[in-house]
C-alpha cells in the first residue's frame, strides 16, 4: 500500500482518527524512514511486513495509547530517553528544572568556583531524564550525581537511560523512598542539591485529564492525596530531619563548615498558594521562588536552606 492511501484511511476514519504528526511519527518508527522523507514522497509504497506493524502503531494510538509508549522512547532536552508504562513520559516542562540548575551552578561557579563535593540527587527518578541530562550537561568533576526511586522497575529503565547515553559510571542509583537510602551520604556532603518532579496531581486533576494519561501512564507516578502536595509535603519533613541530624553530627565534629541545602521541585500551578503558607511555617528562615513555565503558570520552586 501507498503512503497516501494509509495516511488517508487513519486520518480521516471516524473510529481510527489520529493526528497528523502522530501518524508520521509512527509511521517513521515503524519503516524507520526520517519524517522529512515520508512527507516528501507520499508515493512511497509499503511492503506487508512494514504496513502490518504501521497499522498495529496506529491501532494502538487510535485506542489513546501515548505514541512514547508505542515507539518506547521520548525525547527530552535534545537527547532521547527510553520509556515504558513503568515510568512517565517526560514533559517539556520538566526542562524548566534543568534550565534553572544550570543557571545555578553557571551562577555559583562565577561567583566562588568550588573544590569541595557537590551532592546532586534525583528524587523519584522514573526514567532517569532528569539525572541523566544533569550528568551530560554538568562538565564539573565536584558534582557527584544520584538518584532514587521506590519502583525498582523505573530503576531498571533509568540505568538504560544512563548506559544509552555514557554516564553509567558517573551516577549512583538507589531503590528506596526519597532520601532514605542517601541519609548516611548526606551527613558527610557540604553542598546538596536536590531536583524532584515527584506526583503532584491532586485526584480532581487527574480525573480530568486525557485518556491518555489516565488508561497507560502509572497513576502512582501523577497523583498525590488530594491536593497533589502529600509527596512533597514527606520529602519535605525528611529534609528537616536531615538538617537536625547535619548540624547535630556537625557541631560534635567542632567544625565550622555549615551545609548549603537546595530545592528544585516541579508543581502544579495551583498549588502555589499551599506552598508559600508550607515554606512560611516550616522553613521560615529559609529563600524560596517560584518560577513560571513558557504558559506563565508557575511550575517550579526553588528552596534555599
Amino acid at each position: 500500500m501507498i503512503l497516501k492511501k494509509l495516511q488517508k484511511e487513519f486520518l480521516s476514519s471516524a473510529g481510527q482518527k489520529i493526528a497528523p504528526e502522530d501518524f508520521f511519527v509512527l509511521l517513521a518508527h515503524a519503516t524507520n524512514k526520517d519524517k522529512t522523507f515520508l512527507f516528501a514522497h507520499p508515493e512511497y509504497e509499503l511492503d506487508t511486513r512494514t504496513e502490518t506493524k504501521a497499522r498495529e502503531y496506529f491501532s494502538r494510538r487510535a485506542k489513546h495509547e501515548p505514541v512514547a509508549y508505542v515507539v518506547g522512547h521520548k525525547e527530552f532536552y535534545g537527547r532521547d530517553f527510553q520509556v515504558t508504562p513503568a515510568t512517565l513520559i517526560p514533559r517539556p516542562e520538566t526542562e524548566l528544572l534543568i534550565e534553572l540548575i544550570l543557571e545555578k551552578i553557571k551562577s555559583d561557579t562565577k561567583r566562588r568556583p568550588s573544590t569541595q563535593a557537590i551532592f546532586l540527587t534525583d528524587i523519584g527518578t522514573g526514567s532517569g531524564n532528569i539525572v541523566v541530562t544533569l550528568a551530560k550537561e554538568i562538565k564539573n568533576p565536584t558534582y557527584t550525581f544520584h538518584a532514587t526511586d521506590i519502583s525498582s522497575k523505573a530503576l531498571n529503565v533509568a540505568k538504560k537511560n544512563a548506559k544509552r547515553h555514557n554516564v553509567e559510571n558517573i551516577i549512583s542509583f538507589y531503590e528506596g523512598n526519597f532520601l532514605d537510602p542517601l541519609k548516611e551520604k548526606l551527613v558527610t556532603a557540604n553542598e546538596i542539591i536536590i531536583v524532584a518532579n515527584l506526583p503532584y496531581l491532586s485526584e480532581k486533576i487527574w480525573q480530568s485529564a486525557e485518556d491518555d494519561v489516565k488508561i497507560f501512564e502509572p497513576k502512582t507516578a501523577l497523583v498525590s492525596a488530594q491536593v497533589g502536595l502529600d509527596h512533597y509535603y514527606r520529602l519535605f519533613d525528611q529534609v528537616k530531619s536531615l538538617n537536625t541530624d547535619f548540624f547535630r553530627d556537625r557541631e560534635k565534629s567542632q567544625t565550622s563548615q555549615k551545609q548549603s541545602v537546595m530545592l528544585f521541585l516541579e508543581i502544579s500551578p495551583e498549588q502555589t498558594p499551599l506552598i508559600k503558607q508550607y515554606f512560611s511555617k516550616n522553613f521560615p528562615k529559609a529563600t524560596f521562588t517560584i518560577h513560571p513555565d513558557l504558559s506563565s503558570r508557575d511550575r517550579v520552586v526553588v528552596l534555599s536552606l
